[in-house]
């Protein structure tokens, strides 16, 4: 045997060792695993050997490198469930009409005893919140006329510079006077449509879709347009073209796309910055105004902080619609748009709808960025949540049956998945509610029933109670086949 191929079997043993560990859960998902030369010494190999080993492991898809700092267990390294791919949706323009759902729903929100699965909301065991109560109280004092009185449309300087400040990192430049601070993103989203379209309009989005922009959507008096998804690429850009260009056929051209091209809900999806610079190109071909939704943008799992698409050229034309619901304080309700040449239309509209953002939360938040905690805040709170929905993932593969699907995210905290045949999510819904587990129904994301097989759960929190909660679906699932 030469020593090419003595070489060859002692990078693969290598490898095989690192993957045992990871199946063994002693390196967990998100975890670092040791240094080149660590590895080398540990195992008395060259350090040639363990890059080689490393790099086997990275093209199997259970670990990834980051730059300056060493390789790491990805988040599905030992997932078991294969994952959903592309949606098919209806290619007609149509109504959310799933509000009496959803309201049913939200009224189970203070339930005593519920395992709650439904609401994407953040884990308040890793919020910075006694932070915030100390800043409640000395913003108050050092400002009780700002803290306590109306506040310009716009919102309160302090937190647009420090808006403007945090877009730098997701590679866009710019001004603190071109921020507007809504109540939250939905509040922003429902402002940019408004702003941007016709009513009864069409608006192209990703299909599956989060039901706050089916349901802005629907307020504004426009219709959503479904678009075929990737489940972790984002929006079908061919299907995006193809549809822009029926509904120009017909006479009733699409006038926005609301996409959420970083960490989409329900999927998880981020698109690359190739896919992002063509789907501008193709909102420019079409005359379409994108709309972009990028509240999970700050909780990707690996690698830098994606870009929005106002970091590309033509990016200007962009409408950025973002909160800080989903990263530091959900009932702070503080959200921002950023409008380009909309923006006097939108902060009229802001005016109108609400007069102004409350301005204590503002203040607070504004506070905090500047004490320079968010960032390290963030790297906690990116790491828990990649081990929690490793964790759910684990926890459905083995408590759901073999032919179940989960799509596999790069950020967030929300889980897609596809249930076997033959089994309705809202019949689903019912029973686990029974049983005092809360689980949002597949129907809630889209306009027509194309989603009936599949749930979504949130998968900020991991605990006893919320295994025990995965386990109970299942047993329900398994009921309801019978």
């Amino acid at each position: 045997m030469t020593s090419e191929r003595r070489e060859d079997r002692l990078y693969e043993q290598v490898a095989a060792k690192v993957r045992g560990l990871i199946m063994d859960r002693i390196y967990r998902p998100g975890d670092r695993l040791p240094s080149v030369r660590e590895l080398s010494r540990q195992c008395g190999v060259s350090i040639t050997t363990v890059l080689d080993a490393y790099r086997l492991l990275e093209d199997q898809g259970l670990i990834h490198p980051r730059p300056q700092s060493g390789y790491y267990v990805h988040a599905y390294a030992n997932l078991r469930l294969a994952e959903p791919t592309i949606s098919s949706p209806s290619k007609s323009p149509s109504h959310f009409t799933r509000d009496e759902m959803l309201q049913a729903m939200t009224h189970q929100i203070d339930r005593k005893g519920l395992v709650e699965l439904a609401f994407a909301n953040p884990d308040p065991d890793l919020l910075p919140l006694a932070k915030l109560a100390r800043l409640i109280g000395a913003v108050a004092r050092e400002h009780p006329e700002a803290s306590y009185g109306y506040g310009p449309p716009s919102g309160h300087r302090a937190i647009r510079e420090q808006i403007a400040q945090r877009a730098f990192a997701a590679g866009a430049v710019i001004s603190p006077n071109e921020v507007v601070i809504t109540m939250g993103c939905q509040e922003a989203m429902c402002l940019a449509l408004r702003a941007v379209c016709r009513p009864g309009a069409v608006v192209a989005v990703e299909s599956p879709c989060h039901y706050g922009v089916l349901q802005a959507i629907q307020l504004a008096g426009l219709r959503s347009l479904e678009i075929r998804t990737r489940s972790r690429e984002g929006i079908s850009l061919d299907s995006l073209e193809s549809a822009a260009f029926e509904q120009k056929r017909i006479g009733s051209p699409i006038e926005a796309c609301l996409v959420s091209p970083n960490f989409q809900n329900p999927l998880g999806s981020c698109m690359s910055d190739a896919d992002k610079k063509e789907l501008i190109a193709i909102a420019g071909r079409n005359d379409i105004v994108l709309i972009e939704d990028d509240v999970y943008g700050d909780l990707g799992f690996e690698g830098g902080r994606p870009k929005v698409l106002r970091a590309f050229e033509g990016g200007e034309n962009v409408v950025l619609c973002s909160s800080f619901s989903k990263t530091i304080a959900p009932g702070y309700r503080v959200g921002w748009v950023v409008a380009g040449k909309w923006h006097t239309q939108i902060e009229r509209l802001k005016h109108s709808f609400t007069i102004s953002a409350p301005s204590l939360p503002q203040l607070v938040i504004a506070d905090f960025l500047t004490d320079g905690g968010y960032d390290q805040y963030l790297r906690r709170a990116r790491k828990t949540y990649a081990a929690n929905v490793g964790r759910m993932s684990e926890a459905v593969a083995k408590y759901f049956p073999p032919e179940t699907l989960a799509t596999r995210p790069l950020g967030g905290y929300v889980l897609w998945i596809q249930l076997p045949d033959c089994l309705d999510s809202v019949a689903l819904y019912a029973m686990a509610l029974e049983r005092n587990v809360f689980l949002c129904p597949g129907l809630l994301f889209s306009t027509g029933d194309g989603y009936r097989r599949f749930i979504r759960l949130s998968a900020s929190r991991w605990s006893a109670e919320v295994e025990t909660g995965l386990a109970t679906i299942g047993e329900c699932i398994h009921s309801l086949r019978v």
